[in-house]
């Protein structure tokens, strides 16, 4: 469904979450439930995590999540493992994957590891199709967004910021 199709049904907005752990599926599960007007998709690499969003047996513990997700799931709230298409049908992506502590070369033991965060920002370049608001959810460096902006900006795609 692309998105001039999206906006005509019932959704003003199609938002998507790059990550359904802790932070990207507690969020988007309150934004969903806040903003019933707003269609909410959360993605991950993981097809087991997406499986138990799917279920009742939810991958993470937040008194009263269960209950949140179980009341809007397949109403505005849905989980998926096709984070191309995710991408190109959202006008807002949250991107808020896992950035663990870098475990070797410069920095391991103290930085964060920005490997599927960088991952995640060549996915949202080589899929968007139209104008997108890209917003970082998560703990990041300072000067991370920057990065972003170079990842974006290093083919002819099209993309402005």
């Amino acid at each position: 469904m692309d998105r001039e199709k999206l906006n005509e049904n019932k959704f003003e907005k199609n938002i998507l979450c790059i990550g359904g752990g802790y932070v990207g599926g507690s969020t988007m599960a309150v934004i969903a439930h806040k903003c019933p007007h707003y269609k909410v998709t959360v993605v991950d690499i993981n097809p087991n995590r997406i499986n138990q969003w799917n279920s009742d047996n939810l991958p993470i513990y937040e008194p009263g999540l269960d209950e949140i997700v179980n009341s809007i799931r397949g109403k505005n709230l849905f989980f998926s493992a096709d984070i191309e298409k995710g991408i190109k049908d959202a006008e807002i992506i949250f991107v808020s994957v896992n950035t663990p502590t870098k475990t070797f070369g410069t920095g391991a033991g103290m930085a964060a590891d920005l490997q599927y965060w960088e991952k995640t920002a060549r996915q949202i370049r080589d899929a968007a199709e139209s104008n997108t608001i890209i917003v970082d959810k998560g703990t990041l460096p300072v000067k991370t967004a920057l990065a972003m902006e170079r990842i974006l900006t290093a083919t002819n795609n099209n993309v402005h910021l």
